[in-house]
């Protein structure tokens, strides 16, 4: 399998025109490796022949529900995502008589926003595991994902994640990571496409193929990570002497749920804290009852994004949305939920 995805990654020799066939069979000659490759040709070749002539199969028992649809769409309404066919906008979530007049602004705002990340840190880190429906979406490069219904299970120590996809294009597609196994490879099985013909693939976490649909890798997921992650930002915003401002924002509403919720903008691009400098704006919301981030959305500079609208900055400019939903601390995760079999 480890073959295939690494000839799939050169699929630039496939994809060039007939002419440059000669030079690929000279490559293929002299390569060390030159039986692996023709072997791994044959094989693609097979299953190019297979996809666009069979008919497609369905792995696994993951059937899309009639419905998926519309409640991805109820979902997204209410996390201020509109869905429209292919396209999705972002709407501005209140509560039912929010006030916008800021708590605190500044460094008072942004220090407080430490604050409630590291006491969420260090409750996190003493909760062995839990189950939760992840809701995401992504811009990667120019492309803004659909809205994705995930649910996870997760254990901390080690670290295992089991995701399995609810609804959308992605129904019923599974992914397993376990800390330590499968020789760090992330487990993979598809329903969809070419890939649904393979079976499991063992993938590296961090490689292009895993890469290809998320911005970060499955070692990040989970609310432990979502919130370091934004702990890391808002201590580099503190260091920052300019071009940063903050406001506390209380009794917004996310997902029918009271929460705080912290705004912070850059002034340009140099200021933001993402290690590739794209965010121009983050909005962090804190569930007033449990304490923890259960939403973050992140905004982009629309100058760096294809059809941002200037008028309607913040819905063409969405780059990230993470939620977490129904977190049950409760659940009774077991072993056998990081377990190969949870794939078939």
């Amino acid at each position: 399998m480890k073959r295939l995805s690494w000839l799939f990654s050169r699929s630039h020799w496939l994809t060039k025109p007939v002419r440059h066939l000669p030079h690929v069979a000279r490559r293929m000659r002299h390569s060390p490796h030159r039986h692996n490759a023709l072997g791994s040709l044959v094989v693609a070749t097979a299953l190019g022949f297979l996809y666009f002539h069979a008919q497609p199969t369905t792995a696994g028992t993951d059937p899309v529900s009639p419905n998926s649809q519309q409640t991805i769409a109820g979902l997204g309404q209410d996390f201020g995502v509109e869905s429209t066919g292919n396209a999705a906008t972002v709407t501005e979530t209140k509560a039912a008589g929010s006030n916008d007049t800021p708590t605190l602004t500044g460094k008072e705002a942004l220090t407080e926003s430490d604050r409630v990340l590291a006491e969420a840190q260090a409750k996190l880190e003493k909760i062995p595991a839990y189950a939760a429906t992840f809701v995401k979406q992504e811009r990667i490069g120019d492309t803004l994902t659909e809205l994705q219904i995930i649910q996870i299970r997760l254990f901390h120590q080690p670290m295992k994640v089991f995701m399995k996809w609810e609804g959308g294009k992605s129904a019923g597609q599974r992914v397993i990571y376990a800390e330590g196994e499968n020789d760090g490879d992330m487990l993979v099985r598809m329903l969809t496409g070419i890939e649904a013909r393979l079976g499991v693939l063992s993938l590296n976490p961090t490689g292009a193929l895993a890469m290809k649909h998320s911005r970060y890798p499955v070692t990040k997921a989970g609310l432990l990570e979502l919130t370091k992650i934004s702990r890391q930002h808002r201590q580099t915003d503190l260091k920052a002497e300019s071009g940063v401002t903050a406001k506390l924002l209380e009794h917004q509403k996310i997902d029918n749920r009271d929460c705080l919720c912290f705004v912070i903008e850059y002034a340009k691009p140099e200021f933001a804290p993402d290690e590739k400098k794209e965010y121009r704006k983050s909005m962090i919301y804190i569930d007033s009852q449990t304490k923890l981030p259960i939403c973050v959305r992140c905004y982009g500079w629309p100058e760096k994004i294809a059809g941002a609208d200037p008028k309607k900055l913040d819905q063409t400019t969405l780059l990230e949305l993470y939620a977490y939903r129904n977190i049950d601390f409760e659940a009774q995760v077991q072993a056998e939920d990081f377990g190969k079999a949870r794939l078939q």
